[in-house]
């Protein structure tokens, strides 16, 4: 099966600070763990025939300081747990 994913922009809010030179580990976390999870969890079923989602907010509880990494973990899995409601 082929999915086409499209992203166009992640806003994170305030408070938040991702380097310019760290975006890409940013990127890459949100599209590995977002791959991960559809490997894993299988498509959701409300999207099987195909939809568009013109757009999403996602709510995250940061305490401390977070990596690109785990912040692009954290991001994808939000948005993975909102595709499936």
């Amino acid at each position: 099966m082929n999915l086409n994913l499209r992203i166009s922009e992640i806003v994170i809010g305030e408070g938040v600070d991702v380097p310019r030179s760290m975006r890409r580990v940013l990127q890459a976390a949100v599209e590995t763990e977002l791959t991960r999870l559809l490997a894993e969890k299988g498509l959701p079923h409300n999207l099987e025939k195909g939809a568009g989602i013109p757009g999403m907010q996602v709510d995250l509880e940061l305490k401390g300081k977070t990596s690109p990494d785990h912040l692009g973990k954290m991001v994808a899995q939000s948005i993975y747990a909102e595709l499936t409601k």
